[in-house]
Order: C-alpha cells, then sequence, then structure tokens
C-alpha cells in the first residue's frame, strides 16, 4: 500500500484505477492520511461490485474528488458493457455500474426468459458489436451462451433503474436458495462490511435441513476490535443480531467464522467455492469428533 500511495502522490495521478480489495484497504487503511492524495479527481473500479458502505467511506475520506466510476463486461464482451459517462462520475452512483455503452442492446429478462420491468431483478442478456461471436472449436459451448435471439446468457443477476443505470446484484449460480427463496450474497456481505468492527467479508450458501440452504459469513475483523476466542466469539454474536435486526428471516445467517482474510482472484472476485470447501471440511471434522 505504501507504494501505491507514494507514487499517487509522486506523480499527482489524476484517475486511479484499482480493483475493489484495494479500494476497501483505502477506505480503512490508516496510513492513507500520510500521503498528499489531492491530485486525485477520481477513483475507477471494475470487476466485482463495491458496497454502499464502502462507498460512503470513501466519500467520506476523499470529499474533494469528482469520486468515482466503474464499468461492467466479461471475457465474452471482450470489453465494457456498461461504464460511468461523465455525468455520473459520483460516489452517490457508485453502486451501479453505469449506463451501457454506444452499440449495446441489453435486456433483464426471468427464468422463463421473459423481460422484467424497471427496476426488477433478472438475468443480463447482452448483444453488440464487441460480443464474441462464440467458443473457439466448441460448438455446445457457443450453443449454450447465447439465447435464441443471439444474445449472451451473462449468468448475472440485474436491474435497470428508470434513468438507465444498470446495477449488479450477484451471480445467478451464487445465489442461496433458503426454502426457495432468492438471497444474495451481495446484500449481505454489504450489511456487514457496514458494521464498525468488520474490515471485510464473504457470505455463501451452506446445507440446511429444514431450509435446503442458509447464509454462512467469514469477516475478518477491523485491527482494535480484540483478539482471542472470547472477542472473537463476542463480535460474531454481535454480527448475527446485527443481521437478524436489519433482514427478514431467511436471511438471517447460520453462523460467522472469523478468518485472517478473504479467498479472492486477483481481479477482486470472492472465491466462494474455497469457502465452501473449508465450511465443509470443519463440518467433517465436527461430525468426526462427535
Amino acid at each position: 500500500m505504501p507504494a501505491l500511495l507514494s507514487a499517487i502522490s509522486t506523480h499527482r495521478i489524476a484517475e486511479v484505477n484499482l480493483v475493489p480489495p484495494i479500494l476497501i484497504r483505502l477506505a480503512h487503511d490508516p496510513t492513507v492520511d500520510d500521503y498528499d492524495l489531492g491530485c486525485v479527481e477520481r477513483w475507477a473500479t471494475g470487476a466485482a461490485p463495491v458496497s454502499p458502505e464502502v462507498l460512503a467511506q470513501l466519500a467520506r475520506r476523499f470529499p474533494g474528488t469528482t469520486g468515482f466510476k466503474q464499468g461492467y463486461g466479461m471475457t465474452e464482451t471482450t470489453a465494457c458493457v456498461a461504464t460511468h459517462p461523465p455525468h455520473l462520475y459520483g460516489f452517490e452512483h457508485g453502486r451501479s455500474v453505469g449506463t451501457l455503452v454506444a452499440g449495446t442492446v441489453m435486456k433483464v429478462v426471468n427464468e422463463d426468459g421473459v423481460a422484467v420491468g424497471v427496476g426488477e431483478r433478472g438475468e443480463i442478456r447482452v448483444k453488440g458489436p464487441q460480443i464474441t461471436p462464440g467458443y473457439f472449436d466448441n460448438p455446445a459451448a457457443t450453443a449454450a451462451a447465447f439465447d435464441p435471439d443471439g444474445f449472451l446468457r451473462t449468468g448475472d443477476e440485474g436491474s435497470v433503474a428508470p434513468d438507465g443505470q444498470l446495477t449488479i446484484h450477484d451471480r445467478i449460480k451464487e445465489m442461496i436458495k433458503v426454502k426457495g427463496a432468492q438471497v444474495a450474497p451481495a446484500e449481505l456481505e454489504d450489511l456487514l462490511l457496514g458494521h464498525p468492527c468488520v474490515a471485510d467479508a464473504a457470505v455463501v450458501g451452506v446445507p440446511d435441513d429444514y431450509a435446503g440452504e442458509r447464509p454462512f459469513a467469514f469477516v475478518v475483523l477491523r485491527p482494535g476490535g480484540g483478539r482471542g476466542v472470547s472477542a472473537e466469539e463476542e463480535a460474531m454474536e454481535r454480527l448475527v443480531q446485527h443481521v437478524k435486526d436489519a433482514r427478514a428471516r431467511d436471511k438471517w445467517l447460520a453462523g460467522v467464522r472469523v478468518v485472517e482474510a478473504i479467498p479472492k482472484s486477483p481481479s477482486g472476485k470472492i472465491l466462494r467455492r474455497i469457502l465452501r470447501d473449508e465450511y465443509r471440511k470443519s463440518v467433517q471434522v465436527s461430525s468426526a469428533k462427535l
């Protein structure tokens, strides 16, 4: 972090593009105050959503900037599908990924492939000149990736606001199915990141005999919050109650585990498979001890 902050300050960088985990560190790291970052006009990111809580923390820490922008795309789109245009630069718009880039067509559909209304959630499907024509030498994968109208199935759940801004809610395959209800891990992660004792968080679905699945949280505690078994247990109890106070029963946590770090890809995506494997192994160990 010091090397990054020093480079920004020394070279007077106006727009800084960072992956979300580094933005989270910027919001919390006390060493940021040791550097002159007045040159920064805006922060930019992509690859993974940034929670409203982190955006609010960044806005408080960097009040003199024009704020924030991000883009949305994937390997198969070869470039952005959406991004913030200049008039939408600002932390207040940071929960969205902006509006569609020129030449791009999008629809948001339900599980039956029927288009949903403004503000309603569904799978994002896109078409445009930047979209790949398919996977090399793999016609089966290509056929599965596109719908009958030629739109790429992104696998992302999103919604479109009346002003055209697109918000990404989560990966459809990551949705936690609690008694038939769809629970987005990102919603609970945003809530946990808003708690003063949490530095980072990830939520995964774990098996439950009654509900089918339930959300389970992995959290990194902020420095100064106390260490040791009793302090961590107290923090976990507070976080379980925090979610109960703020969300409906189907979103209540099955449990919380304190970890040193949340596993993420280089681009900042949470590696939920690793967390699910860790949970599964811990359950097996507990069962073996009984």
